[in-house]
């Protein structure tokens, strides 16, 4: 994920992401054992498995218009944050310690301890927005220095260094300049990227060669990329491996895993595989990968659809899931060795950690200068060799016939998206008032930017081809050098547009106008250039389509996370895209045709070119409809404030299909200008499948969209596409908030709309909630629940939990227990109980288990048929080895989930509602970690804290922690060691007053801070000398002015070392 700002909640609440609902108890995940095999091989190195990483860094230009200090460019950082042009907080961007680190030495102190190692490197992709970025600090000095006049020095080292076949350790593999979504832009505009980050990378890295590999934003491909990057010299790109495994013909699709559409048939041209490997990652979704098929470099192709000329390019997968845990914990090759014995010596797997180098804990210290070589090391001794991209790819060059299929789509990191192959995260599609899909009258704020966007591209395409000119890379990425033209500097502003993570955060802060602002600086640039004969064709945006699978099923954010096999779609489905030409678009059609058996397999390319062949039918056509798409906000929506207007946008272009039934189709839209210019789009492929729900809207619908803690939100349930009967007498509606608590009782009636078969109820929403949890029945029995996912409509105002449960640690905590290089996490606040210990991905062979007891209790049998004992238990989580499936029991050891949440990343995380759970939340809980062998029978292997090593985890060997804050450690608990403790003895949450107790566990001067979730600091709360412990007391409300509501960090400074704790402030 593109995390570079710091992201807040999406704004509209059909984009927000929910946490992955269990799968399923282990016994019931025997059921997918035909295609999932989940067991844990035993470690076996059956060839040699290459390791490497991509180390991601990015900052966008935060304010895309014109200097005011240079006059000819965009703002870079030091200047924005000058002048606070951005809403953005970029000094504490930039400030950040890692941060600083990340862009200047991090990534050569990590390969500096592995260069023993003959091959083992890294690639890093350094986009060149941040290298202007960071240019432009480190040449003012900013900050005391923090960025070296020499801030490039150490990457260029490490640059020099080589592999025992001579190649670079360090690999500054390409990304388009801005960081854009390349396969939602422009081929011209993608080819600027390009170019322009070629030209910029001499201004970092020197005489460096400029590298043959590329890395997507996002990780977002498309085979349409292929012509361009071959162009431009490129030889090999990253892609994910998730859209490699969905292409084959037997993909395993699962509604609740995936978490957006299934593959559409039209793209799974890969061969049937026997094996593919499941992995549940704390971000809400199971990768399914074909070992080794998945993991192994292969070609992807494209086809001109003009000229029918192929054009090639070696994809290697990057191991999606991996890649998030390696960036999240310490990582061990436990994950790697349960797929070791399925390796082929002839063509090995290269196993890619990729992901973002600046940020979680992959952006940190003890990340580069530790878990780096600890795995590289670990993985060597393994038997595995930790390499590059190039020395593997020249070790084991891929056959050029040995073809595979990507699927369009991105990495699974990204929040509500999923690996998309519609890339909705950027792309969501149009919606009504209500929030229910509407092509041809909807509006959203991303395809309002896409249309602004488009208009500009053409724009600067005609000044362009009416100037004459041929425009030089170097001035187009910086048109502050001697000699720019006003062209150059309309390209300048138009690529700065397409930063993606303007559109990634959705309707936060100042993001919607960015787009707005480059695209009318690149309009305003162009327009001088525009007088003489218009020779260029309409721009046309690449079509979209809804829904993705007509005919067969959907999934994910866009049709509210069904379970099971997906949503029902219908067959009928609207094409739509935005064109725009500077002298006027005349004509725009849709031309499809069927394909004649069903299949457009990799060998033939007669689907892929338009003049086409006996294997597929004459080509129909069909008008689009035109619409003059809206500028303005069209929902009123509070949290948008178009401050700057577009001076151009495009017109929209729609079509239904309907009428088709199970065949391959093959479309492109066709525009023509008033002069007539002709432009055709890529020849893009859907399967039209036979079945389908009635046209019509989604299952569940509420309004307002973005409902608000404290209102009223009005849900609709249509039975119509729902599981209920059509004529279902009386519908009643299952509703809780924040994860199913407070469950109304019983389950309210719901009134039926009129001639319709969709019925309504009124909610009223508690002020504390997060979200709003509903299902339905009809009263005697019969449910629809979303295929077990139900529907969680996300809630913006309330109180949060003051815990995080993703997979990733919560930062600023100190662990309660410790033993044998393992730590158990715990809080209590009063009511929310946090625990966090290390998943088992961090082990090998082991099923791990976190116990919550309100009292001292006996022993009684161990969990899931294990040997032993463990003291009586109120409630367990438990992390399955060979899955890494979580969920949580009672005592009786029936899966629960009221008021419980869990998530297993690199941590296997727990976080209990004690009000929820016990009716009245205990001020005291007994908890500890287990881990017992995987098989069942299996032994206690490990615990936390220490214990006697008699096979039984009992109540003595439990740590008790309060809800003041104050922790009990049994006798036998590892020695902690001295280290400062900070407590809360006040109430938390708090509408305001603190009060707390800090040992420094030592003399000498304590600083204390209240800081808020961006890292920014708020307040001190005390800086002096101190010999013992401090009590101290604060109004949050009063320090500095009045606080907004939310979570903030208390985190005591001492020089024994720093401790944090949370406080969440009521409003």
């Amino acid at each position: 994920m593109n995390a570079h700002f710091t992201r807040p909640h999406l704004a509209r609440a059909a984009r927000a992401a929910r946490a992955l609902e269990p799968l399923a108890p282990p016994a019931a995940l025997l059921a997918l054992a035909a295609l999932l095999s989940f067991a844990h091989a035993p470690f076996a190195t059956a060839g040699p498995i290459h390791t490497s990483y991509l180390w991601h860094m990015h900052q966008p230009i935060y304010w895309p218009d014109l200097s005011g200090w240079n006059g000819k460019a965009y703002e870079f950082a030091h200047e924005t944050i000058q002048t606070g042009h951005s809403l953005n907080d970029e000094f504490s961007i930039f400030n950040s310690d890692d941060r600083v680190r990340d862009y200047q030495d991090y990534p050569k102190l990590a390969l500096e301890r592995v260069l023993d190692l003959p091959d083992a490197g890294a690639q890093v992709s350094f986009a060149g927005a941040l290298i202007q970025n960071v240019k432009s600090l480190a040449d003012a000095g900013w900050n005391g220095g923090r960025y070296a006049p020499a801030w490039y020095a150490p990457y260029r080292q490490a640059m020099g260094w080589t592999t025992s076949g001579g190649r670079r350790r360090l690999e500054p593999v390409l990304v388009a300049f801005h960081h854009s979504i390349n396969p939602l832009v422009d081929d011209a505009v993608f080819r600027r990227m390009l170019q322009t980050q070629k030209a910029i990378h001499p201004v970092a890295w020197g005489a460096q060669p400029v590298s043959v590999g590329f890395f997507p934003a996002e990780m977002c491909f498309s085979e349409r990329l292929i012509p361009t990057l071959v162009a431009e010299g490129v030889q090999w790109s990253i892609v994910p491996d998730v859209h490699i495994a969905r292409a084959t013909e037997n993909y395993p699709y699962a509604a609740n895993q995936d978490n957006c559409d299934p593959p559409n048939r039209a793209d799974q041209l890969n061969p049937a595989q026997p094996y593919f490997h499941a992995q549940t990652i704390s971000r809400g979704v199971t990768t399914k990968i074909p070992v080794p098929y998945g993991f192994q470099p292969r070609y992807a192709q494209h086809v001109d659809p003009h000229t029918g000329q192929v054009h090639r390019l070696i994809v290697v997968p990057a191991a999606n899931a991996m890649g998030w845990n390696e960036g999240y914990a310490p990582y061990g090759t436990g994950e790697i060795d349960a797929i070791a014995a399925r390796n082929d010596p002839a063509k090995p797997m290269l196993i890619l950690f990729a992901h973002d180098g600046d940020n979680a804990w992959a952006g940190g210290n003890t990340y580069y200068e530790s878990n780096v070589t600890d795995f590289c090391h670990d993985a060597a001794a393994a038997g595995y060799r930790p390499s590059t991209i190039a020395e593997y790819l020249a070790d084991y060059p891929p056959d050029p016939d040995d073809v595979v299929k990507v699927e369009d789509g991105g990495w699974v990191n990204a929040d509500g998206d999923f690996g998309s192959p519609q890339f909705i995260n950027w792309n969501w599609p149009l919606v009504n008032a209500s929030g229910a899909f509407d092509i041809p009258g909807g509006w959203a704020e991303d395809e309002r930017n896409w249309a602004v966007l488009t208009a500009a591209v053409n724009h600067v395409l005609t000044a362009e081809q009416m100037s004459g000119q041929t425009p030089d890379a170097a001035r187009i990425a910086d048109p502050t050098q001697p000699g720019a033209t006003s062209l150059e500097q309309a390209w300048h502003f138009l690529l700065a547009g397409h930063e993606s993570g303007y559109m990634y955060y959705g309707a936060s802060l100042d993001m919607e106008i960015k787009p707005t602002l480059a695209a009318n600086r690149a309009v305003q640039f162009a327009q001088p250039l525009l007088g003489g004969t218009d020779l260029t064709a309409p721009t046309v945006w690449i079509p979209q389509r809804l829904p993705w699978n007509p005919g067969g099923k959907g999934g994910g954010a866009l049709w509210g996370y069904p379970g099971g096999a997906g949503a029902d779609m219908t067959r009928d489905f609207w094409v739509w895209t935005f064109v725009h030409d500077v002298s006027g678009v005349d004509t725009v059609v849709l031309r499809y045709r069927l394909d004649l058996d069903g299949v457009n397999p990799l060998a033939s390319i007669q689907n892929d070119t338009y003049a086409g062949g006996p294997e597929v039918g004459p080509w129909q056509t069909l008008p689009m409809t035109r619409r003059a798409f809206p500028a303005g906000d069209v929902f009123n929506l509070p949290e948008i404030d178009f401050t700057v207007m577009p001076s151009h946008i495009a017109e929209q272009w729609s079509a239904h299909v309907t009428g088709l039934d199970s065949v391959l189709v093959d479309y492109y839209v066709e525009a023509t200008d008033v002069h007539g210019n002709v432009r055709r789009s890529p020849i893009q492929h859907v399967w039209v499948g036979s079945g389908g729900a009635a046209p019509g809207g989604p299952v569940v619908t509420w309004a307002p969209p973005a409902p608000v803690a404290g209102d009223t939100v009005r849900i609709t349930y249509d039975a119509g596409p729902g599981t209920l009967p059509d004529a279902v007498a009386q519908v009643r509606i299952h509703v809780g908030h924040s994860g199913w608590t407070q469950i109304l009782n019983p389950d309210p009636a719901m009134t039926r709309e009129a001639t319709t078969t969709r019925w309504s109820y009124t909610y009223a929403i508690p002020p504390a909630a997060t979200s709003v949890d509903v299902a339905f029945n009809d009263g005697a029995g019969t449910w629809d629940n979303n295929g077990g996912a139900d529907w969680h409509i996300p809630v913006s105002g309330g109180t949060p939990p003051p815990h995080v449960v993703d997979g990733a640690l919560d930062p600023g905590l100190s662990p309660v227990a410790s033993c044998g290089g393992l730590d158990l996490y715990a809080e209590h606040d009063g009511r929310w109980l946090y625990l966090a210990v290390p998943a088992v991905g961090a082990t090998s062979g082991r099923d791990h288990f976190v116990f919550v007891a309100r009292d001292s209790g006996a022993l009684r049998a161990a969990p899931w048929a294990k040997a032993g004992q463990a003291a009586t238990w109120d409630l367990h989580l438990g992390n399955e080895d060979s899955n890494n499936w979580h969920g949580w029991f009672d005592a009786a050891g029936a899966l629960v989930t009221s008021g419980l949440q869990s998530a297993a990343g690199a941590w296997l995380e727990g976080l209990v509602d004690l009000e929820a759970a016990f009716g009245t939340a205990p001020q005291r809980v007994r908890v500890a970690f287990g881990a017992w062998s995987s098989p069942d029978g299996g032994a206690l292997l490990a615990q936390v804290p220490c214990g006697d090593a008699d096979g039984a985890l009992e109540a003595a060997e439990h740590v008790v922690v309060a809800a003041s804050g104050t922790v009990d450690a049994p006798e036998r608990a590892a020695p902690r060691g001295s280290a400062p403790r900070l407590s809360l003895r006040s109430g938390n949450p708090t509408t305001g007053e603190v009060r707390l107790t800090l040992d420094p566990a030592g003399a000498g001067r304590v600083r204390v801070e209240l800081s808020d979730l961006a890292g920014r600091r708020v307040a001190t709360l005390h800086d002096g000398e101190a010999s013992g412990a401090l009590a101290l007391r604060a109004d949050l409300r009063a320090l500095g002015g009045p606080l907004p509501a939310g979570v903030y960090f208390l985190r005591a400074t001492t020089p024994a070392g720093a401790v944090a704790r949370r406080v969440v402030l009521l409003p």
